[in-house]
């Protein structure tokens, strides 16, 4: 089929610019009338139009012919089958892994699943796949992308998007990369709202960009994100209307030659800050080749009669809207054949003959069964009298005759299994807690599966709960690996990457034990705790110029938070000023300010300069807050030395949900006044009990704030701690986030703290200015603290063959770090850091001291991998 544009009206070209879709099974008068009227040539489908295969395939021959008959052009008949969790086709057809799925095994397996997806697809007459999702999702609290994206890891994206690509598109099915320039690491769904991506362009290059550049040469569409990227599009125009980056970046500087779509342009992200009709024309003018307006009719008209419009008046010139539609025939034409061949030539029964085709089916669900993933501990023990608890949330109220294919529970009962089975809520009230954790008493072990705990808080209070109880306790997580983050003390752990009826069967084949775990992980599960800094105003010590600077040294640290101080009586009269021009820039750096605030400082009139979110200080009754909250201008934080326990269940009461809420230590600049270590353990175990993150303050060696110039730590341990042991402390406290108290951080301190990890035992030590060569040797491996523990010292496994010779064999005090020498025959090059002070022994050599506290001494653990970072000299 040859299509000739030069031969097409007005009508018919600017028709093939548009997807529009519709509502029901059948072809409505409203869409008929787009079609006849206003020619549009492209149709989306979504669940609401799929009542069964069998009505599809009618439906969409009917699409198929009337289209043709109005427009002599064959349509592109499109859907979002990414497999997993997006899902429109969901019986009948294969139900296909999704791609964090895909991603637990070889790269071919996404090769084949595209291959499958396009021959059912095709053989119900959908020619255009809005699929594969080639985001990396590096950010755990992205609502909306997560599981739908591969890896967090960009070349493991692009290989696997790659070979989905190729096996789709082989079959004439057109696949689509999405959403350009990126989606992953925003914590904002533009089905709801417009997000931002704050980082360089340096980091876009390294992470974000990777995939898209990498399949640019393969795929035939790509579909762009409705999200700010300030580094490529300073104006603050989204990534679907930014001629600087639809034309500018994936058009010239890449050289992509394919279709460039838009997602919907309904979402509020367009809506609500240009409007659905005025983004549509807004997208064609920055470089889109087609827009898409997903529901509403009326939207659709206005849409196609703006784009007329902009063509008669020249916004829209002919030459620029011929070269969006030749590129759009010339797909059409490559993938007529294939569907004029499989879905116009073919009947009903001949199309289900290759959806119902069993090998599809299997193939899917031995894929689903391989990526069981044990993450840490062991597996489930079979034969023990066992509570199984799951969050399911597809699962409906159903008859006893009618198995549900996405319910836990119902499959056990299918089976028969000798277990016990309770059903939650993905929003389990702490009434259902407290009666589970009752029940749960009674069992040898326990398996919770988990439904975006990470998200859904009171899930992970039931786990932590449970977790308290004499008897095992397994969780597997159904959907986001990252619920881990909320129950990181758990021994052990797995991962499903999707609620479908696969993972269902994965689940009850695994309790059966016929299924063990063998995927991989895709993601990082190491902790990552978020990194904050500090700016004070109006204080001669940090100069209005100083404190710019220092913001644009922040932004290429890749530190976007900062904590500023609104009520400090050292304050000078320039504060205000200053205030608002360092808000002002952090805003235009996409920098987002948390502002502490006292209640007085609201009563007196202060008006707030631009911010992200308010520490509400001292002052703030309950109700205050709840107020701020429902205003929904600011993310509310609160002070942990100035809220109870109590308050916050008021506020829960409220209706407050905690999890959106910052809570942040206070920081103390006089010394011996900060907490004490098990003081803040306890109080962080409470705030996440409640489900809340806790931020705390840790100081810098480099510019201490006056009056004391004693740092600014929430803990008293880390004033003159060095920053790599003040680091270490931090994942057993319960901190979610660090900011640092002191500014300004130094740009090496900053970058530590960014890249520290939190997984692995670091050991600050001076050494001794006159060791032997093997005993820089020994101290600069990594070692292992024996299984054996006891009292005395840590000792590591690691020793040398090499002699060492006796030297600084004193008396030993707590935290230094000892060398057994050839004295010692076997022992020779054994490394311990002493618990408590002993007295000095002739066959060990004290070669330096630790820099850390009791905490860090008393949490090691048996077999615990550790290293020292040398970070200085004493005599």
């Amino acid at each position: 089929m040859k299509y000739n544009v030069n031969e097409l009206s007005v009508n018919q070209k600017l028709g093939q610019l548009l997807w529009v879709g519709f509502d029901g099974y059948e072809l409505t008068k409203e869409l008929k009338d787009l079609i006849s009227e206003y020619k549009i040539g492209n149709i989306i489908l979504f669940t609401r139009n799929i009542k069964d295969i069998k009505q599809l395939y009618n439906l969409n021959k009917e699409i198929h012919e009337y289209i043709i008959e109005k427009t002599g052009i064959m349509p592109f008949i499109s859907i979002d089958q990414e497999g997993g969790m997006v899902t429109r086709i969901m019986d009948g057809a294969t139900f296909c892994p999704g791609n964090m799925t895909l991603a637990t095994g070889d790269a071919s397996n996404a090769r084949r699943v595209g291959v499958i997806m396009g021959e059912e697809l095709r053989s119900l007459g959908i020619n255009y796949n809005l699929a594969p999702d080639v985001d990396v999702n590096n950010n755990p609290n992205n609502p909306v992308i997560g599981v739908r994206s591969y890896s967090d890891n960009p070349d493991v994206v692009a290989k696997f998007g790659l070979n989905f690509i190729e096996g789709l598109q082989s079959t004439g099915v057109i696949a689509t990369a999405k959403h350009f320039p990126g989606h992953g690491d925003t914590n904002t769904d533009s089905h709801k709202a417009l997000g931002s991506i704050n980082h360089p362009l340096s980091r876009l290059e390294e992470v974000e960009l990777v995939p898209f550049k990498k399949v640019s040469g393969s795929v035939k569409s790509i579909m762009t994100g409705h999200i700010l990227f300030p580094a490529l599009e300073p104006d603050g125009v989204p990534a679907t209307l930014s001629h600087k980056i639809v034309t500018g970046i994936l058009r010239e500087k890449i050289g992509y030659q394919g279709i460039i779509t838009s997602d919907c342009m309904e979402m509020k992200a367009i809506d609500d800050h240009y409007t659905t009709e005025r983004g549509c024309v807004m997208g064609l003018q920055a470089g889109l080749d087609l827009v898409m307006v997903s529901h509403t009719y009326e939207k659709q008209v206005k849409a196609i009669k703006l784009i007329h419009e902009a063509y008669d008046k020249h916004e829209l010139s002919s030459a620029d809207i011929d070269s969006k539609v030749e590129r759009i025939l010339k797909v059409k034409e490559e993938s007529y054949d294939l569907m004029d061949k499989y879905f116009y030539q073919k009947s009903f029964e001949e199309a289900k003959d290759i959806i119902d085709d069993e090998k599809h089916k299997a193939f899917a669900q031995d894929i689903v069964d391989k990526s069981l993933t044990l993450v840490k501990g062991e597996n489930i023990k079979l034969g023990r009298k066992t509570l199984v608890i799951a969050a399911e949330p597809f699962a409906t109220t159903i008859a006893e005759d009618k198995l549900s294919s996405r319910s836990i529970g119902d499959a056990i009962k299918m089976k028969g299994l000798k277990l016990d089975f309770e059903r939650i809520q993905v929003s389990i009230d702490d009434d259902r807690i407290k009666e589970l954790v009752d029940k749960a008493k009674g069992y040898e072990q326990v398996l919770v599966c988990t439904y975006n705990a990470n998200m859904f808080t009171n899930q992970a209070t039931l786990v932590n709960e449970l977790e308290k109880l004499d008897n095992d306790l397994f969780v597997l997580s159904t959907r986001s690996p990252y619920d881990i983050f909320r129950f990181r003390q758990i021994k052990n752990y797995l991962c499903l990457y999707e609620y479908s009826p696969n993972s269902v069967v994965t689940i009850v084949k695994y309790l059966e034990g016929e299924v063990r775990p063998t995927g991989k992980l895709p993601v990082n599960l190491a902790r990552q705790i978020g990194v904050g800094a500090s700016i004070y105003v109006g204080l001669d010590d940090y100069p209005l110029d100083k404190n710019l600077e220092y913001l644009e040294t922040l932004k290429k640290c890749e530190v976007d938070y900062v904590f500023i101080s609104c009520h400090m009586k050292e304050a000078n009269s320039r504060f205000y000023q200053e205030l608002v021009a360092v808000c002002d820039k952090a805003s235009e750096l996409g920098i987002k300010v948390s502002l502490d605030i006292n209640k007085y400082l609201l009563d007196d009139g202060f008006i707030l300069p631009k911010a992200y979110a308010l520490r509400l200080d001292y002052g703030f009754s309950v109700d205050d807050i709840v107020k701020v909250y429902n205003e929904g201008k600011y993310v509310v934080e609160l002070n942990a030395s100035t809220i109870s326990v109590s308050s916050l269940l008021k506020l829960k009461e409220l209706g407050v949900d905690l999890s959106k809420v910052r809570i942040s230590h206070n920081f103390y600049p006089k010394k011996y006044t900060a907490l004490s270590c098990q003081n803040m353990i306890n109080k962080n175990k409470a705030f996440h009990d409640l489900g809340m993150s806790v931020m705390a303050y840790i100081p810098s060696s480099n510019m201490k704030r006056m009056p004391m110039y004693e740092g600014l730590p929430s803990l008293e341990d880390h004033r003159f701690m060095n920053l790599y042991a003040i680091l270490d402390t931090i994942k057993h406290l319960g901190i979610d986030e660090v900011f640092f108290g002191d500014s300004y951080a130094s740009v090496d301190e900053l970058k530590l703290a960014k890249s520290f990890n939190y997984d692995e035992a670091v050991i600050p030590i001076v050494v001794k200015s006159n060791l032997s060569v093997e005993e820089m040797e020994l101290l600069r491996r990594v070692h292992i603290n024996r299984p054996d523990e006891n009292e005395y010292f840590v000792r590591s496994s690691v020793r040398s063959k090499n002699d060492i010779l006796p030297m600084n064999t004193e008396d030993r005090k707590k935290f230094s770090v000892t060398i057994d020498n050839v004295k010692f025959l076997r022992y020779q090059g054994e490394v311990g850091i002493m618990k408590r002070d002993l007295e000095k022994d002739e066959r060990v050599n004290v070669v330096g001291m630790a820099l850390i506290n009791d905490l860090v001494i008393e949490s090691f653990r048996p077999g615990q991998k550790f290293r020292f970072v040398i970070v200085g000299e004493i005599d």
